[in-house]
């Protein structure tokens, strides 16, 4: 960012989570969900880690720990990281995961497998019964697909491989009714569970509080972290999709919520989960695999293997330092194993850092996976291996590459250099593009000049399609030339004195 620049970021960070009219993407699971708890005091808090550690409440079955009155902490490696980040310098409490909104991926939301465990007992058929009507609410306004495979109820467990998460039973001793998990943990950690105060008879019954829960397996949060709700702040890690909404059923009743503890889904729910999943398909459940392939049959698929090692504390990049070049609408696979500790970190469109991804499984070990669909607009993706530990490791990836073009045009690279004074400008172009294909225009040189693109006319100061304005001369715009534009302008504005030479890469008709 320039320092002297008013009102300008060259990085601008999205808040995380989303909230559908009380649901916000990022999960976390319910602790005491609908009882007279009081809300958690903020503060500034000097406890060392070990000191932490000892304060925070740790299921028994799972080890995984619980922060925040409801929030799932996979492992003491992310609890340290939430304890480094939130606790040891007085931060508010709040949830991170690189900045990006995280949901399933088409291929994924269509096939949302589960499985209940038999060890319900006397409770089986009720928790069944409370699931199946607590997907249909969920399946009949937004385009997802939760399916039962019953033959895995009698070893249902957080290692069953055959389902995507387990439904199990837990006692905690009335910490929470229920909890969940967010889309992108780690299988051993996606369980919903339930505690045994959560089979009442006063509201919100069995299915009002799944319906609850099921929201954050979908990603969405809590309504009433929102400062409309006037009262049990959580943080402010989340994207809004919708205004607020006191009724949601994502919303605690006890803060401050205008429902009636039956836990329904309001209008603004089903509008906030359809902008991000859209509406019913209409296909029902159990067939909805083949939605994943979008727009798989755009690009050539290609499988790639690196290998590598990584000393502590050092981030290395995997594959070209320019990205993948991949296709909106495809899937990529990220598969890494090893030894030691390496953590995999992914992003589109730019190199992820320690606080930007787009996937980070940060798992204890070398094996990590991410599987991610490429978003609309993002051409590049971009991977990294830092080391938690010292460690070495391989990595496979697989995706979908841009095809060679045949009578769609042919890939084409140009150069422009120049020198420019402090506040005038250079034009370059018009360059003859095809409409669809990634167009990649690439900064160096000296001082601090500013670049940027447009299609179908010359940019301004004011009017552009991409425009990094970050400090010195390196800078780059990764796009996609959008329907009904066949030429593309490039602009270099003085910040400073300054010289330049821009590399364009892109389809040329």
């Amino acid at each position: 960012m320039h320092p002297t620049k008013p009102h300008e970021s060259s990085v601008v960070t999205r808040k995380l989570a989303v909230v559908v009219a009380g649901i916000a993407a990022v999960a976390a699971g319910c602790s005491a969900d609908v009882d007279d708890t009081a809300t958690e005091a903020i503060g500034t808090n000097q406890l060392g880690f070990d000191h932490f550690e000892r304060t925070v409440f740790r299921e028994a079955d799972t080890g995984v720990y619980i922060v925040n009155g409801d929030t799932p902490v996979v492992d003491v490696k992310h609890l340290r990281e939430f304890w480094e980040t939130h606790v040891r310098d007085g931060a508010l409490i709040v949830n991170q995961s690189g900045g990006s909104d995280i949901v399933w991926t088409t291929e994924q939301r269509h096939n949302l497998t589960y499985c209940v465990s038999t060890r319900f007992g006397q409770n089986y058929e009720a928790v069944v019964a409370a699931m199946t009507e607590a997907v249909q609410a969920w399946e009949e306004v937004a385009d997802v697909d939760f399916i039962h495979v019953d033959s895995a109820d009698g070893n249902c467990t957080s290692s069953t491989s055959s389902v995507l998460f387990d439904v199990n039973p837990v006692n905690t001793g009335g910490q929470y009714l229920a909890r969940a998990f967010f889309p992108g943990q780690s299988r051993s950690t996606r369980n919903v569970l339930i505690d045994r105060t959560a089979f009442g008879s006063t509201r919100p019954t069995l299915t009002g509080i799944l319906r609850h829960e099921l929201g954050h397996t979908l990603g969405f949060r809590h309504e009433h972290t929102r400062p409309e709700s006037g009262a049990c702040f959580e943080d402010n890690n989340w994207r809004a999709l919708t205004s607020y909404d006191g009724a949601s059923v994502m919303h605690y009743p006890q803060c401050n919520g205008t429902g009636d503890s039956t836990l329904n889904l309001t209008q603004k729910d089903i509008d906030g989960i359809q902008s991000l999943y859209g509406g019913p398909a209409g296909g029902g459940g159990g067939g909805g695999g083949g939605g994943g392939g979008g727009g798989g049959g755009d690009g050539e698929p290609i499988t790639e293997s690196f290998s590598g090692q990584v000393a502590r504390g050092v981030a290395n990049t995997v594959g070209p330092e320019e990205g993948f070049e991949v296709v909106p609408g495809t899937t990529f696979t990220v598969v890494m194993s090893g030894t030691g500790d390496p953590d995999l970190f992914v992003k589109f469109g730019a190199a992820p850092t320690s606080r930007s991804f787009d996937c980070r499984p940060y798992l204890s070990g070398a094996n990590e996976t991410c599987t991610l669909e490429v978003p609309e607009g993002e051409t590049r993706a971009f991977i990294k291996v830092h080391g938690y530990t010292a460690a070495t490791y391989e990595v496979e990836v697989s995706y979908s590459a841009p095809g060679t073009g045949g009578g769609e045009g042919t890939k084409t690279s140009t150069s422009f250099d120049g020198s420019i004074a402090r506040r005038n400008e250079a034009s370059h172009g018009p360059i003859a593009v095809v409409p669809g294909t990634p167009f990649r225009a690439v900064m160096s040189g000296s001082g601090d000049p500013d670049l940027y693109v447009r299609f179908g006319e010359a940019p301004t100061l004011s009017a552009f399609d991409c425009r990094p304005y970050l400090d010195g001369a390196d800078e780059a715009c990764d796009l996609t030339v959008p329907d009904g534009a066949s030429e593309a302008f490039l602009l270099v504005h003085g910040y400073s004195d300054s010289t330049y030479t821009v590399n364009v890469d892109y389809t040329t008709p």
